[in-house]
């Protein structure tokens, strides 16, 4: 071969035809020569057979290599279309459509510099893969099929090697993204069914109390539960101070009503119940579990409660427990939840205050870091008619008497108290609601605090010890000297020392206060 000859066929450029449709659909066939010829016979280039592409003519057209370029040449007899148009002879460009004969095999011309791979882009294959569904499908149906059968093929045969490694990088972090996603939502199943007993037991302070519950307590009204009016009266009888003490300060004791539901950590999604069964009842699993998870829209998982706190300053501020504004903090089941990286919050907090209907909206102002003590505020105008309640200067001493005011043992303590009448009108409602059993108590007059009377046993930087009897639902409340001033902040109840409960130190409460109040003035709140 002479150096002309060798540097002309250096030179010839690579031409490459993707044929989309008849027999050999979806095959991409690299040609090479100055003379390529198309059809039946043998030899072709680019050849087909007659019996399954009848359309083609044995010799039915030529590509031959002129000045850098493929020129087509149509043999006599043949019939050619170049991009919809009939044609005898063209000059091809790359991407030229061809239909090989009328309803024949339709191919698509691509040319590359000699010299250069012949791989195909991202949008060469879809093209391709798109156009051998269009020409090849018989309806929507067989052409979806065939894009997507075409498409990881083409990806992994005609594109190039870096092209590849690239795929599959991306598809290997796929994978291994669906794999972590599926672990995690494992994981999620696993722990949340681990926990379960911990569900359960909020599940069961969270549903509405029902008709049963009522007719207990009904019972209880009919049977051996002291009244609170026989209390006091009790209470009065013992005691001058006290008859002038507990009237004043019941007024500024406030009934809490909070709920907390539970948040992913990472996705901040609350936990939620799947779903409510006809009847209302929690929907739950062949082993009686309930059914609860981060998708879907059924109702938020939420644990309610209740608690005490009280008028301490302005501008509407409120004392109680730190562990009543963080009421998770000594619920083991919510501690169960919250370790399996769920972060409970407060979603709605509510409060009563003696003799009126309408509820305080509350938000928490600042929590003791080295106490259990906790400062609320109202916006509601109504806290600002009760008086706030002194804070004592001294602590009391071994030997004091001291009045616990508080609200335990919540709701069903305050129907209890409440008169038969109005416990048979809400055993007739049709759904007995949390929040609505309060309001409606309150609307009758039916939210005071119990009061109880014990002595001071001990007394500590950390703590006062007195053994008023008290349970839960109380802690939040005062514990006030025979002068009605606030000597402790009822925290908790000690069943082990013979009934004695702990009491956080009122100056507790006053450092809170003073800083507090002086962070809402500087913020020019009213």
């Amino acid at each position: 071969m002479t150096e002309r000859a060798q540097a002309a066929r250096v030179e010839t450029p690579i031409p490459v035809v993707a044929i989309l449709s008849g027999a050999r659909r979806g095959q991409t066939v690299r040609l090479a020569g100055e003379l390529l010829r198309i059809g039946t016979a043998a030899g072709s280039e680019l050849g087909f057979r007659a019996d399954r592409d009848p359309e083609i003519a044995a010799r039915h057209a030529r590509l031959e290599h002129r000045d850098g370029a493929y020129e087509l040449f149509v043999e006599p007899g043949a019939e050619v279309w170049l991009n919809g148009k009939p044609v005898e002879h063209a000059v091809l460009a790359a991407g030229d459509v061809l239909e090989l004969g009328r309803g024949g095999p339709v191919v698509r011309f691509r040319v590359y510099p000699a010299g250069t791979p012949t791989h195909k882009t991202l949008g060469d294959v879809f093209s391709d893969c798109r156009d051998c569904a269009v020409h090849g499908g018989s309806g929507p149906l067989s052409r979806a099929g065939i894009l997507l059968s075409r498409a990881p093929r083409e990806l992994a045969v005609h594109t190039s090697r870096s092209f590849r490694v690239v795929v599959t990088i991306v598809l290997a972090a796929l994978l291994v993204a669906t794999f972590q996603l599926s672990r995690q939502s494992r994981s999620l199943t696993k722990r949340l069914t681990s926990e379960i007993t911990g569900i359960n037991a909020v599940l069961e302070r969270s549903e509405a109390i029902r008709a049963e519950d009522l007719a207990a307590i009904r019972g209880e009204l009919e049977g051996r539960l002291t009244s609170a009016a026989e209390r006091l009266a009790a209470l009065e009888a013992r005691s001058e101070a006290a008859m002038r003490v507990v009237p004043v300060a019941a007024r500024s004791v406030v009934f809490l009503q909070g709920a907390y539901a539970f948040h992913d950590r990472e996705t901040d999604r609350p936990l939620r119940l799947a779903g409510l069964g006809p009847g209302g009842g929690v929907l739950r699993d062949e082993r009686g579990q309930p059914l609860v998870g981060l998708e879907g829209d059924g109702p938020v998982l939420e644990s309610l409660y209740t608690g005490t706190a009280f008028v301490v300053g302005g501008p509407d501020l409120l004392a109680t427990g730190r562990h009543v504004a963080e009421p998770w903090r000594h619920d083991q089941a919510a501690r169960a939840i919250a370790a399996q990286g769920f972060e409970p919050r407060i979603s709605r907090f509510l409060g009563y205050l003696p003799g009126v209907e309408e509820p305080l909206e509350l938000e928490v102002v600042s929590l003791s870091s080295e106490a259990d003590v906790a400062l609320l505020r109202s916006t509601a105008p109504t806290a600002r008619a009760a008086p706030a309640l002194e804070l004592a200067d001294t602590p009391p001493r071994v030997g004091d008497e001291v009045i616990v005011l508080g609200y335990p043992a919540g709701i069903r303590a305050l129907l209890a108290r409440t008169e038969a009448r109005l416990v048979e009108q809400l055993m007739a409602e049709s759904h007995l609601d949390f929040w609505v059993i309060a309001r409606k108590l309150a609307q009758g007059g039916h939210i005071a605090p119990l009061a109880s009377r014990g002595i001071v046993g001990q007394v500590t930087a950390a703590a006062v010890v007195y053994d008023a009897e008290t349970t839960e639902g109380g802690s939040g409340g005062p514990v006030l000297d025979l002068e009605g001033r606030v000597v402790a902040v009822n925290a908790a109840v000690l069943p082990e020392f013979g009934g004695s409960n702990l009491g956080v130190p009122a100056e507790h409460a006053r450092r809170l206060l003073a800083a507090a109040e002086e962070a809402l003035l500087v913020e020019g709140l009213p």
